[in-house]
């Protein structure tokens, strides 16, 4: 009853409350300004096993924003938000999640900057990675700080330190699987200037603690992994006669994680440490001619390997295998202008390297031909020949081609490009890859804002004679009208991917990776919206999206469905709108035996912003 009391006396809050416009200052230095949104109305959400509730609801955001003494000096923001959701507001959350946003920022004025920043979300709706589209959804909470400070200093090497820590938890919706990670991470970095060096040195420590669910780990049980890693470079580069420069770099990566369950606490370990060099060395004798050289070590060829997984943005990745091997690659060679648009290089490559227990040497040549001026007024051209030669393997012929076009016709303009390739040399000597990726877009602007674009696009990739491969493809389509605004996509891919601390990550086809940390997966996504704006006053939007998936983890596999549908009403009344909402989500994992999950929710009030101060 007083929930109810208090709503409605908010909702009379938002009808009749004046708009002020002030700022507050508090003694002679600190100054604020705080805006924001107050909603209130009548809401109501139900679901397949999942009790049906309704009634009056209220709920807000704002931005409060401020300086001391100057804003050089310290400034700071925080936005609060309560109770929002998609039913009624622009939050993409399906629950209604609260939560802060807040920075600081200390002395930006000067050479000892500094910030601090913190976040909270309660009940908010968040997403655990899937290979292609669409990921898991999940509900549940999370936090996050993070503080850094500068010394920049004339004359001395400048030095940043930063530390950020992060940890979430949440149900896999539809499931009764959970999903969390805790992440710490430290940076340390300075740069210097010595004798015409320009030396840089950098430190990284990342420690990850996450829980996967069990039918992508392939276990009958949520599988824990505990991981923690450092990384320390330093380098610099000099300038040289003949326009050329030098640059030395040194990095070491060092990783180590434990697997386990709530059944069994280790399960499997990993534990690598990769050391890599690298020299580059190039000069510009003439406007025309340019001769570079190139040399790199890696210490642990399978740990470097993994680093690449790692870095490209999945965490580490779970192997249980301990990483051995090593690789020094060196190359040369010249590029000449024969024309204005006219470019042409060779250049010769030697590899020695350690992987799988033996040992591989070989050598490969590659000349490249580009145009880069458009013929026929629509396309420019660029083709490469790779000629390999090793002891362990034919030799092979490779060759790489890649086409841009981009052409008027009249008020259309179309854009497109082609990448092939065929018989490439990879990383690894005895293995080459082949790929296509290419893209297509046609655009028309009219009178008044008006357009329509297309796209579409693709990409497949794989080793040669080896039957590994990646391929994805997507078609988009989007017509902007005077009051009408529609648009829609479609996308497919599917592949080989490996389980992460962040989830299940796409993965070009990788040598030695054991089977066990494969997983083979296929996803299928398809969507439109349309918004319609008749009068300005009046906003109406829709959205549909549909996606399925299938992934196999060993002897795991999976069949995933996402469906959602979000619509929206606005109306606005000076500063009052009003507001109408409906959502309808639904997400299965076939793999944990449930049935589908699904929730409904509808919402209908005003909404009011203010100028508090």
């Amino acid at each position: 009853m007083v929930r109810r009391i208090t709503c409605v006396l908010g909702l009379l809050i938002l009808a009749v409350a004046p708009r002020v416009h002030a700022q507050v200052q508090v003694g002679d230095d600190l100054r604020m300004n705080m805006n924001g949104l107050i909603t209130g109305g009548y809401a109501g959400d139900y679901g397949y096993d999942l009790p049906s509730s309704h009634g009056l609801t209220l709920g807000g955001s704002a931005d409060l924003f401020g300086s001391y003494y100057n804003s050089n000096f310290l400034n700071f923001s925080a936005t609060p938000f309560y109770n929002q959701s998609r039913a009624d507001s622009t939050y993409q959350s399906l629950t209604n999640a609260s939560g802060i946003n807040t920075n600081v920022n200390l002395f930006s004025g000067s050479r000892f900057p500094g910030f601090v920043t913190y976040n909270y979300t309660y009940n908010s709706t968040g997403t655990i990675g899937l290979a292609g589209q669409p990921n898991f959804t999940t509900i549940g909470n999370g936090q996050g700080f993070g503080i850094g400070w500068s010394a920049l200093l004339p004359d001395w090497p400048t030095f940043s330190v930063s530390y950020s820590q992060g940890d979430g938890t949440g149900n896999i919706y539809g499931t009764n699987e959970e999903a969390s990670s805790s992440t710490k991470t430290l940076n340390l970095r300075s740069n210097y200037q010595l004798a015409g060096w320009n030396l840089y040195a950098n430190f990284t420590r990342l420690s990850v603690d996450s829980k996967i669910p069990s039918f992508l780990s392939g276990e009958e049980v949520n599988q824990l992994y505990d991981s923690s890693g450092n990384t320390f470079g330093f380098g610099g580069s000099h300038t040289l006669p003949w326009q050329g420069s030098v640059s030395l770099n040194f990095t070491r990566s060092s990783y180590s994680g434990d697997f386990g369950s709530s059944v069994n606490e280790n399960t499997g370990s990993t534990n690598y440490t990769t050391d890599i060099e690298s020299a580059i060395v190039n000069f510009h004798p003439s406007q025309k001619l340019g001769i570079f050289a190139n040399e790199t070590y890696a210490s642990n060829l399978d740990g470097y390997l993994y680093q690449n997984i790692a870095n490209g943005g999945g965490g580490f990745p779970i192997i249980q295998q301990t990483s051995s091997g090593d690789s020094v690659t060196m190359d040369g060679g010249v590029s000449y202008l024969i024309l204005p648009n006219l470019i042409s290089q060779a250049q010769i490559t030697y590899f020695d390297q350690t992987y799988l227990g033996r040992n591989y040497s070989g050598s490969y040549f590659s000349g490249t031909v580009g145009y880069a001026k458009r013929f026929l007024n629509t396309f420019a051209l660029s083709a490469t020949a790779i000629e390999s030669t090793n002891k362990f393997a034919n030799n092979s012929f490779g060759f790489i081609l890649n086409l841009n076009a981009y052409r008027r016709f009249g008020n259309w303009i179309a854009s497109g490009n082609v990448n092939y390739a065929q018989n490439v040399q990879t990383i690894l000597v005895t293995y080459n890859t082949s790929y296509y990726i290419y893209n297509a877009t046609l655009h028309r602007k009219f009178a008044r804002g008006r357009q329509i674009s297309l796209a579409y696009g693709g990409s497949h990739s794989g080793l040669t004679n080896y039957g590994t491969d990646n391929t994805s493809n997507s078609v988009s389509a989007t017509v902007s009208m005077r009051w009408l605004d529609l648009t829609g996509n479609y996308i497919k891919s599917s592949g080989q991917s490996i389980l992460t601390s962040s989830g299940i990550q796409p993965i070009a086809p990788t040598p030695g990776l054991p089977p066990e940390g494969i997983i083979v997966y296929n996803g299928e996504s398809y969507g439109a919206s349309v918004g319609l704006n008749p009068t300005p006053r009046l906003n109406i939007t829709g959205t549909y999206s549909h996606a399925t998936s299938n992934t196999l983890s060993q002897a795991v596999s999976s069949y995933n469905l996402t469906n959602i549908f979000y619509g929206q009403l606005q109306y606005r009344l000076r500063q009052v709108t009003v507001l109408g909402g409906f959502t309808k989500f639904t997400q299965q994992v076939t793999a944990v035996g449930l049935p589908p999950g699904t929730q409904n929710s509808f919402f209908i009030g005003v909404t009011r912003s203010f100028n508090f101060f």
